[in-house]
């Protein structure tokens, strides 16, 4: 929902900078990397009790997200490598992000806080676990009101409003996430029971 409303938008601001980056053949790969390394800087900052930095973190890994994929588009460098290696440290850089906010929870004797983690971020990988699978089966899976983008702004969001913010953010996380599981399992077996189109016969 989040990535179709803003991401035009985004692209379009990008678009001169993604164009005199491509001229100068910087690599989408090296903005996959960036992105990754962000996600330390950001795990570090929650882990710290830095929220507001771990959030504006998170935001400028999304940045690097969204040009390593314009970049492999406009300079015609896509890769089924880049591909893979794009959503594996996608991942990572979930793992990351939940790691520190579950160190900082755990400094702060929120013991409640950090088993309703536990579950937004089994949420969140199996959201992503799922469409994966269900690619590998052939059936498209992007459905699902949790995706990526919208867990990454709320986990943004819920930094800058600090600890109150993002613990609350967690427990929507938690079960929005694993609502969004069942809604694309549910849509699989549908699409998966649903009979085939009735061939149309032409009159001679």
């Amino acid at each position: 929902m989040i990535g179709a409303l803003l991401k035009p938008r985004i692209h379009g601001v990008m678009s001169p900078l993604v164009r005199l980056l491509v001229r100068f053949r910087f690599q989408p790969d090296w903005f996959t990397v960036l992105g990754l390394l962000i996600g330390l800087v950001a795990t570090a900052a929650f882990a710290t009790g830095e929220l507001r930095w771990g959030a504006a973190m998170i935001l400028l890994g999304g940045v690097c997200d969204i040009l390593d994929g314009e970049l492999a588009r406009q300079g015609r460098s896509e890769t089924k490598f880049g591909a893979l290696l794009d959503s594996t440290f996608d991942r990572y850089f979930e793992i990351f992000l939940y790691f520190g906010i579950g160190a900082y929870l755990v400094r702060q004797g929120e013991w409640a806080a950090s088993a309703i983690l536990f579950f937004a971020m089994s949420g969140s990988l199996m959201v992503s676990y799922v469409r994966a699978r269900a690619e590998g089966l052939g059936e498209d899976c992007k459905i699902g009101f949790m995706q990526r983008p919208e867990r990454l702004v709320a986990l943004a969001l819920g930094g800058m409003y600090g600890h109150e913010g993002l613990v609350f953010v967690l427990v929507v996380l938690a079960v929005t996430t694993n609502y969004t599981v069942i809604e694309r399992l549910a849509y699989i077996r549908n699409k998966m029971q649903a009979p085939p189109p009735a061939a149309t016969i032409h009159g001679s």
